[in-house]
């Protein structure tokens, strides 16, 4: 029973600081400190980030497609935050994938920087897909898997916040790939 207890006090704990972190992303831009962010360093911070939050957790890249320039990976905003919201997009790749690893493919495409995030599970129900972003939402064929249904909600609500914008394709039993686009800070002229 002590156990149960524990388990249930652990899970309220990361819900507070989950919504800690959707409180703050919520915020005016004005609010949070803004920088000149590297993309391809923030994804390289990914992997030994996953394998802390869970051992069989990895990560592979497809770097194949970057530009010459690497400049124009960089975009402006909060790099804590940024990487909160593609550190939980790539959770729920590795969590949901039947081999738990997430690819992620970076490349530039019309100014903007994007990032895709596959992973090769169950995938989601179209009639599932619109609601995905939404606070508390549950895919219904995951409830067997820890989490509150706001890693999404959260990602979504920060790559808003940094004028960029995330959607979900999904394939059933194939896997379903997020791609995050952000506007480059250094644009070509």
């Amino acid at each position: 029973v002590m156990e149960s207890v524990y388990q249930d006090v652990l899970h309220l704990s990361n819900l507070t600081k989950t919504l800690l972190t959707v409180a703050k992303a919520s915020g005016m831009p004005e609010g949070i400190e803004i920088s000149m962010v590297r993309t391809d360093e923030l994804l390289l911070r990914l992997p030994s980030e996953m394998s802390k939050s869970n051992k069989v957790y990895s990560v592979s890249f497809d770097f194949n497609d970057l530009p010459e320039d690497d400049d124009r990976l960089t975009v402006l905003g909060n790099e804590e935050l940024l990487f909160t919201a593609i550190k939980n997009l790539v959770t729920n790749a590795c969590k949901y994938s039947d081999n738990n690893q997430a690819i992620i493919k970076l490349s530039i495409r019309n100014e903007e920087v994007v990032i895709g995030i596959s992973d090769t599970g169950i995938g989601i129900p179209f009639s599932e897909l619109e609601r995905i972003f939404q606070p508390f939402h549950r895919v219904s064929d995951t409830h067997n898997k820890e989490g509150f249904g706001l890693g999404l909600s959260l990602a979504s609500g920060i790559i808003k916040l940094h004028k960029g914008e995330v959607d979900v394709s999904s394939a059933i039993n194939r896997g379903s790939t997020c791609t995050v686009r952000l506007p480059c800070a250094k644009k070509k002229f």
